[in-house]
């Protein structure tokens, strides 16, 4: 069958070798996706748009706030992270984070701007007291709480 894309016609050579270039190409990424699933599927560029991040060393996932975000959800606050879901027994959850909660400073930092959470959260050694500023209910709490191993 590939002969017939191949085949040397005076008259139409040009045509029957994009065709068959095309078919080649198509056979490759298909091939592609049989061997690499995994890898492929995790380049979802959903995921790459939405900026959110899970955080093993405190235990939290989350989005970052935008004056978008925040009137969609009516936060009352244009600034932070808000929290969008808590693990069960991590540091966050035993210090009384909730889903809800807008983390508004990280040890002091204030969380708008360029300010990301993700790169603070890394910098800072496991074991360490972190000291965050959270906006829940109309109401500024301050919360203190220990990374968990990384």
């Amino acid at each position: 069958m590939v002969s017939f894309f191949f085949r040397r016609n005076s008259t139409n050579r040009r045509g029957i070798t994009i065709i068959g270039v095309a078919v080649i190409t198509l056979l490759l990424l298909g091939l592609g996706f049989f061997f690499f699933p995994r890898q492929i599927a995790d380049q979802s560029p959903v995921e790459s748009a939405l900026e959110t991040a899970t955080i093993a060393d405190l235990g939290i996932s989350y989005l970052q706030v935008t004056p978008g975000l925040s009137d969609y959800y009516g936060l009352g606050v244009s600034s932070g992270v808000l929290v969008t879901e808590v693990v069960s027994g991590s540091p966050a959850d035993r210090t009384g984070v909730q889903v809800g909660d807008v983390i508004l400073s990280y040890n002091g930092v204030k969380l708008e701007g360029e300010a990301r959470l993700l790169g603070m959260m890394m910098a800072c050694p496991a074991g360490n007291e972190v000291t965050l500023e959270v906006w829940r209910e109309k109401d500024i709490r301050t919360m203190e709480l220990f990374h968990a191993d990384k």
